[in-house]
């Protein structure tokens, strides 16, 4: 055996094939720290959505509650108030109705950042998909380059290097490829934008 070790060290195949494994362990590396880093973008950008749809819900609720002082402010100006009274409560009035104005604005910006938020998170997970069978690809490619070192058999490299090209570009429709689409469809999973009881609003 010891007369066969030196004949595997001065094999240039085995050489190349060394090489070849240490290149795809630092693909391999660096397509890992991808997938990682969309796993926690997918749930960083669903945390913001969800807390995005919460405060938006909350100002909702608060302005449909203006919204009904509003109309009880309304049919206390229909009675007969004193003047002193109606210069009060007009101006309550147009307080709250500035205020709505306010949540309104906000509100819209709101909703729009938290479903932007929401579509990021599923483009994230999607890619995380994509770039977890790459890695699987390449760890599979390894094994099967190793295995050329142990048999000498070329067809495990040949067979290595195809499915390192296979997740090559599996890695390369993860970072490139267009995610959004399958993300559309989250958007009307969003928690509803009326409050309880203002379907008629």
């Amino acid at each position: 055996m010891s007369e066969h070790l030196p004949h595997h060290a001065e094999n240039p195949q085995q050489k190349y094939v060394g090489i070849f494994i240490a290149v795809l362990a630092v693909i391999m590396a660096i397509v890992a720290a991808v997938t990682n880093q969309q796993a926690n973008e997918m749930i960083v950008k669903e945390v913001k959505a969800s807390n995005g749809f919460a405060w938006y819900q909350a100002k909702r609720q608060r302005s449909y509650a203006n919204e009904l002082e509003i109309r009880r402010i309304e049919f206390e100006l229909a009675g007969t108030p004193s003047e002193a009274q109606r210069k009060m409560i007009e101006a309550e009035k147009a307080e709250l109705g500035k205020k709505n104005a306010e949540y309104k604005a906000e509100n819209d910006g709101i909703q729009n950042e938290a479903k932007a938020d929401r579509i990021a998170a599923a483009t994230a997970g999607h890619r995380h998909h994509w770039f977890e069978l790459s890695e699987i690809c390449l760890h599979i490619a390894v094994v099967l380059c190793s295995l050329v070192l142990l048999t000498e058999m070329k067809i495990f490299l040949r067979v290595g290097i195809a499915v390192t090209v296979v997740g090559l570009v599996i890695a390369g429709y993860a970072q490139f490829g267009q995610h959004t689409h399958h993300a559309a469809g989250d958007e009307h999973a969003a928690p509803a934008t009326k409050p309880a009881g203002a379907s008629g609003h």
